[in-house]
């Protein structure tokens, strides 16, 4: 299950990675073609911060699956551990 879930993680990995394209450089001049390019150029670095925010969302949430996995299989070791019952406390005989 493990597994699956790291799988999950590397494929978003290297669509985001691949996905995302070098922004442009910033244009100096305060020209019509300047201000576009630069606005693009904005457009573009916000695009990267949210795919950004999203990756570490998605890693946070493989992160929070692993650790319910973990605590299950926990438990369920837990759960299959032989039961302790305590004797019965000492009385001394009565003289």
């Amino acid at each position: 299950m493990i597994k699956g879930f790291m799988l999950a993680a590397v494929m978003t990995l290297g669509t985001a990675t691949s996905a995302m394209a070098a922004c442009p450089s910033q244009v100096p001049g305060s020209t019509i073609d300047a201000i576009k390019a630069n606005e693009q150029r904005v457009l573009c670095l916000l695009r990267e911060v949210e795919a950004a925010a999203q990756q570490r969302q998605y890693e946070s949430q493989l992160k929070a699956l692993e650790n319910s996995v973990r605590d299950l299989q926990l438990q369920q070791r837990f759960n299959a551990m032989p039961s302790f019952t305590a004797p019965a406390p000492f009385v001394p005989p009565m003289l």
